[in-house]
């Protein structure tokens, strides 16, 4: 029986991911906030959180914030739409 060696394969990153700058990362029903400086509004249909020089709305049903840390947040419910501002 012949062996198969495999590689690992590691995802590539930019830069900004390593510095420090806001990030979202988008999976079913949630996103990953990376680089939360504050939340700004916060309702069962709208979540408005800053990242401060940029601020992002979230809209939809059920909406909840459910983790919170110093890094990020985790903003889960049936995300509709997402709007950004500055």
């Amino acid at each position: 029986m012949k062996k198969v060696k495999f590689k690992e394969k590691v995802m590539p990153r930019s830069a900004d991911y390593f510095f420090g700058k806001p990030r979202l990362e988008m999976t079913g029903r949630e996103c990953l906030v990376d680089g939360l400086q504050s939340i700004v509004e916060y309702s069962n249909d709208k979540i408005t959180v800053s990242l401060g020089s940029q601020i992002i709305t979230f809209f939809g049903d059920n909406l909840r914030i459910n983790s919170f840390t110093r890094e990020g947040a985790v903003v889960e419910g049936n995300i509709i739409s997402m709007e950004f501002s500055s």
